[in-house]
């Protein structure tokens, strides 16, 4: 009588070791550990069906202008534009247009695009006004459950952006962006994202000599 009935209770802790490591956005399996950040990386759900069922929105609806680029996949900028000569570099909250709600994803961008602006603008250089709108139009922020339990079973996380710069005063079109990544790790595949993007610009937006 007792062996059937261990075996019964085995089974269900085996499914349960299998299982609940892979279930990141679950929250009975949020780490203790990292605190906030922690608990607002594994916070994302799909979108409601209403809204999957709208077609996408995009950020950069004509790419005919843009060019790929070996830093970044497509880009098209205004000829003479430097944004290392801009006075002032304002960052406007970050969309997401893809199938996931992640503020995460949306808080992490938006500082790396503060962090990286604001160390190339110059208030003493220049007189023009920017304005950066960014948004996510695709991401996936985990792997395949089959995949994370099948160590041969290939599967990466991604995301994807569009990026562009207008001038504030006239609202003429600076510079359009389009760049993702696809890693094993979700803040891998941003962090590694907006450092394409950051190389970009400093190696092709901001000429100003020292």
């Amino acid at each position: 009588m007792r062996i059937r009935f261990v075996n019964p209770l085995l089974t269900i802790i085996i499914i349960l070791c299998l299982f609940l490591p892979v279930l990141d956005g679950c929250a009975l399996i949020k780490k203790t550990t990292g605190a906030g950040e922690q608990k607002s990386y594994n916070k994302f759900r799909k979108q409601a069906l209403a809204s999957l069922d709208e077609p996408p929105q995009q950020l950069i609806e004509n790419y005919q202008d843009m060019k790929q680029h070996d830093l970044v996949s497509w880009v098209w900028q205004r000829p003479g534009f430097d944004l290392a000569r801009c006075r002032v570099v304002d960052i406007a909250p970050v969309k997401n247009f893809s199938a996931f709600v992640y503020p995460w994803a949306e808080e992490r961008i938006g500082a790396a695009l503060h962090k990286i602006c604001g160390a190339l603008k110059d208030e003493t250089a220049g007189s023009a006004l920017v304005e950066v709108h960014a948004a996510i139009v695709d991401m996936k922020p985990q792997k395949k459950i089959v995949s994370r339990l099948l160590p041969f079973e290939e599967d990466f996380t991604s995301i994807e952006i569009h990026l562009v710069m207008v001038d504030k005063n006239s609202g003429e079109m600076l510079c359009k962006l389009v760049h993702g990544k696809r890693c094993e790790n979700f803040k891998e595949a941003i962090d590694g994202m907006m450092a394409d993007i950051e190389k970009f610009l400093l190696t092709n937006l901001a000429k100003k000599s020292s």
